[in-house]
């Protein structure tokens, strides 16, 4: 159920719209430990794992073609230097048939779909190894397929997990809670494949080592994961109801989905745009930063793995303080949800852009300085990530909030497929900085031209494709009730 506030008088002109700024939930929260905190730590954990396979993969992928990688010279590699662009983005193509309507599917309870995302993307990642030795490149281009397929549908199913658990005043905190642990997963996969890798025992069994603990978690997601509040059987009725309420869910009701209201919707676009700039830049330096930091900075394999995972640690830890003050930012007011979103998106990812760019400067043997400028640009990853347009998803649209999200990512896959092609046409030799310097200054145009974009287009108000009743409350009437007291007032106004 939503709240409009009525037309607001000419000597009222600082009021703010309820809409805009949500109304504050008094009532009984149930245990200060609530379920919806098990529920996501769950999907954030099992969010961490999924991605460390796909971030460890650039690691694992340098050790398979670079020979004398481990100390056991039984290891194999393989000649596929000519083909690096495409392994590193072929899962994009399959990722893009599931990404778009996996939140359709998973809106009203994702458990099963997720269950199956994960195991699919185990079973390919663990295949990897013996595909490139019994079918060769081609089988590992079959791996990779499965695996993008895997992930794409993976993450707006745990965007629908946010969507049907997170209390509208607690987003950014909890939304902190699936980014800490995915930074904390590929921190710590990005050491341990590096450590496999260097061993006797090789890259092949870092692959391994991942696929078992991708495998092992389905057994969490299918014994202590639980849909949505309205079937979760231990859960009270004071954290379900808050919980219902701040997200003015309808239990029982199945809304169809809007697709041609949300396609034509500016705040949805607002979104998509923004993505599709901040994940351009991700996927590039993601793809590429392995080879940067080898060619450039003059890191070995192994310690590459741990130079990556040190400015995820910093990132980490300050996400923690990060996500307080976003929630702190909207709740005590020192900016509009509409101007913290704008602030937070903007300015995350212009610092996020231009640090690759500064780091082109540093000489390799002040190569340090780089993990310095590697933990800035990791911190302001997550500014833009838990303060921006990511959690606006959840603002215009909690029930629809996976299909938005499945809509974002798709375009910006479809666009990310540039990415290598910058590398290519750019970088001919990766021992040349000034090459490298080039082809981060055109992402950093990209992302902040995006961010600028987003913030003329965005919005936070719930949408109006949802099917919820309006209800007309007055500015001074929203904030002296809370949201039960309003409902529980419907009937005399």
């Amino acid at each position: 159920m939503r709240l409009r506030n009525k037309d607001i008088s000419n000597d009222q002109p600082n009021q703010t719209s309820p809409a805009e700024e949500g109304v504050e939930y008094t009532g009984d929260k149930g245990p200060k430990f609530g379920v919806r905190y098990i529920q996501m730590i769950i999907s954030a954990v099992g969010t961490g794992i999924i991605t460390s396979t796909t971030t460890t993969f650039s690691i694992l992928l340098i050790a398979m073609i670079t020979e004398g990688s481990s100390i056991n010279p039984d290891v194999p590699y393989y000649d596929f230097n000519d083909n690096l662009p495409m392994l590193y983005t072929v899962g994009m193509a399959t990722s893009l048939a599931l990404q778009l309507f996996a939140g359709h599917f998973g809106k009203n309870g994702p458990k099963w779909y997720i269950v199956g995302a994960a195991l699919l993307n185990g079973l390919s990642l663990g295949a990897i190894p013996l595909a490139a030795k019994w079918l060769g490149l081609g089988g590992v281009i079959v791996c990779r397929l499965i695996q993008g397929g895997a992930q794409g549908g993976f993450e707006p199913l745990s965007i629908c997990v946010g969507g049907l658990w997170i209390p509208s005043e607690e987003r950014a905190r909890l939304s902190f809670a699936g980014v800490g642990f995915a930074s904390l997963a590929n921190m710590l996969g990005s050491i341990l494949v590096g450590i496999i890798s260097k061993s006797w025992m090789g890259w092949p069994w870092g692959f391994y080592f991942l696929a078992i603990i991708n495998m092992s978690y389905t057994v969490i997601w299918v014994l202590f994961f639980h849909n949505k509040p309205e079937t979760h059987p231990t859960i009270t009725p004071e954290e379900k109801r808050y919980i219902q309420v701040s997200l003015s869910q309808q239990p029982g009701k199945n809304i169809p989905t809007p697709w041609k209201k949300i396609v034509l919707s500016i705040p949805v676009w607002a979104i998509i745009i923004s993505l599709i700039g901040t994940n351009f830049s991700m996927v590039y330096k993601g793809s590429y930063k392995t080879i940067f930091l080898s060619e450039i900075m003059k890191f070995d394999i192994q310690a590459n793995g741990i130079v990556q995972a040190i400015p995820t640690l910093v990132a980490c830890i300050s996400g923690i303080f990060v996500s307080t003050l976003c929630d702190l930012t909207v709740k005590r007011r020192w900016l509009s949800r509409l101007n913290a979103r704008r602030f937070f998106q903007i300015f995350g990812s212009t610092v996020y852009a231009l640090c690759p760019i500064i780091m082109t400067f540093i000489p390799a043997e002040y190569n340090k300085w780089a993990v310095v400028m590697m933990s800035i640009q990791d911190v302001f990853l997550i500014v833009f990530i838990i303060g921006g347009s990511n959690i606006n998803t959840f603002e215009i649209s909690p029930v629809f909030a996976g299909v938005i999200h499945g809509m974002a990512t798709t375009c910006a896959s479809l666009v990310a497929l540039l990415a290598p092609y910058i590398y290519k046409w750019v970088v001919s030799d990766p021992t040349n900085v000034q090459e490298w310097r080039l082809s981060f200054f055109i992402n950093a145009l990209i992302t902040i031209t995006s961010g600028l974009i987003y913030g003329v287009m965005a919005s936070v108000k719930r949408q109006n494709w949802e099917g919820e009743a309006e209800i007309e409350v007055s500015p001074n009437e929203a904030r002296r009730y809370s949201i039960t007291s309003v409902e529980q007032a419907i009937p005399k106004l």
